[in-house]
């Protein structure tokens, strides 16, 4: 049983069982999510929300990549944590929250320095972060306990791994490399007898660093070298993309069976990995899960665009966009709604939803009175409430990246903010930004994505432009040339900035 804050929030942060948000009811209250311990200018984004209203993401303070947690919009760094601050377990203090269980349970990656023969070199692993039981209630994160996961094998050969997606039953995903010669594989781990790592043997017979509760979910092709599992629901069923034997990625679908995620089909590729096609384009990559079973993602369609995708009863489907090209989706709660980013006509990013079969600018579904002064480009994470969290940028040249919180307004939110916009217009003519539940709008606007932002993607992905084709080593097929928006402005949802984790100092 894990700790609960034993707080109902007035905004209904807290459900303990929610039901359908009215798909009628597309007004929203906009929250900028505070960060006060970042410094000013720097980048600070929401990726993902519990049931719960329980927020992650990440903090960009004094350089370094802080992992951020937000309940009820009071901010914690979580380096300030027991286990982050004290036992200093992750060394180089640069981590990344990427998800959250409805039991609090933070899943990311974190930097730390290992000594190999002969140096020491800084790795990226796969970490999961628990609140602790019986402690001190006032404080968020007090106790905690922190697991390493580790990686396939000897982390001075095998070096890096993230965590990506958890369950609500104790299912994390994510991706490790296999070597050094850029063979990165899907995992997923469960804990067996409470313990999420174990070294219990190697190559050799003796134990090698390696975590071996991970399980290895391979990949679409005997010979593709790259996978990356990004969700899974509580029944365990995994998605994600690989590289086909075709040179391209394509979203996955793995469904255990009998406790199992991996089949050996006979020449090395996982027989329980389902191959969900594209919309007829190169490249597709499956971002979320609900319990439903229901996908979303994006995908490359023929005429090179790339598109959110719905992917339910063996059907792909083209969501749309708001009037430009691109669009992708990284969210599916269990009514079906889905959140994400689409281009407008302009070709500016916004932060979008798909409810009820149509798209909703989440720019333009804010309470009246709301400060327009910046936009919301990217909608990362929606629970069943229907709360939604990402981050939004100002029209401004560098300006950073804001998280913020979405929830539905009620109607009388909405009643009496309107009786505000008329009274302020007719009274000076000067209508008063800013008037939401006493919070101001996030400080964002619009554009791709800044490079470095990472949903857990394998760090040996090149990051090439449409037309090239890097190969990988080990002779394994080559990285595919992305197609259209894929190519580079895509990339928030599919390639971690190499040189963000990858980083090597000896």
């Amino acid at each position: 049983m894990l700790r609960s804050t034993g707080i109902t929030l007035a905004l209904g942060m807290f459900v303990v069982a929610p039901t359908a948000p009215s798909a009628a009811q597309e007004t929203y209250v906009l929250t900028e999510l505070k960060a006060a311990a970042a410094d000013s200018g720097d980048d600070v984004k929401a990726y993902a929300i519990s049931g719960t209203g329980q927020i992650v993401g990440l903090a960009m303070i004094g350089g370094s990549a802080h992992s951020a947690y937000w309940l009820n919009n009071d901010f914690t760094d979580l380096h300030g944590t027991t286990h982050l601050d004290l036992l200093q377990r992750f060394t180089v203090g640069w981590t990344e929250a990427y998800n959250i269980s409805d039991g609090g349970q933070i899943v990311g990656t974190g930097r730390k320095l290992i000594k190999c023969d002969p140096d020491d070199i800084i790795v990226s692993t796969a970490m999961l972060l628990r609140p602790a039981v019986l402690t001190d209630l006032g404080t968020p994160y007090p106790g905690d306990a922190l697991t390493d996961l580790g990686t396939f094998g000897d982390p001075c050969f095998v070096n890096d791994s993230a965590a990506v997606g958890i369950s609500n039953q104790n299912h994390i995903v994510g991706w490790s490399d296999l070597d050094r010669g850029g063979t990165v594989h899907a995992f997923l781990v469960t804990p067996v007898n409470g313990a999420w790592f174990a070294d219990l043997t190697g190559p050799a017979g003796e134990p090698d660093g390696g975590n071996d509760y991970l399980v290895d979910l391979g990949t679409l092709h005997p010979r593709a070298v790259v996978s990356s599992a990004t969700a899974v629901n509580d029944s365990g069923v995994v998605v994600g993309y690989s590289y086909t034997g075709a040179a391209a990625f394509h979203a996955f679908r793995v469904v255990p069976n009998n406790g199992e995620w991996f089949e050996d089909d006979g020449e090395g590729a996982n027989a329980l990995m389902e191959d969900l096609g594209t919309l007829g384009g190169t490249n597709s990559w499956a971002r979320g899960i609900n319990n439903a079973g229901q996908i979303v993602g994006e995908s490359d369609t023929a005429s090179l665009d790339t598109r959110a995708f719905l992917y339910e009863n063996g059907v792909m489907t083209d969501l749309g966009t708001l009037g430009g090209a691109n669009s992708s989706a990284s969210s599916i709660n269990e009514f079906g709604a889905i959140v994400g980013w689409a281009e407008t006509a302009s070709g500016e990013r916004h932060a979008a939803a798909w409810v009820d079969g149509g798209i909703i600018d989440l720019n333009e579904v804010l309470l009246p009175n709301t400060d327009v002064g910046a936009v919301l480009t990217e909608a990362r994470d929606i629970n069943s409430s229907g709360q939604i969290a990402g981050w939004s940028k100002a029209r401004t040249l560098r300006a950073e990246f804001k998280p913020f919180l979405l929830r539905i307004a009620t109607a009388a939110e909405i009643v009496t903010a309107e009786e505000e916009e008329v009274g302020d217009t007719t009274s000076d003519g000067d209508t008063d930004a800013g008037v939401v539940s006493g919070t101001s709008t996030s400080n964002g606007g619009t554009g791709s994505t800044a490079t470095g932002d990472q949903d857990g993607v394998p760090l040996n992905v090149p990051v090439v432009s449409s037309g090239e084709n890097n190969n990988t080593a080990n002779g394994g097929l080559g990285a595919p040339a992305l197609c259209g928006a894929a190519s580079m402005s895509l990339l928030p949802l599919t390639i971690l900035a190499i040189g963000s984790l990858r980083l090597r100092r000896r």
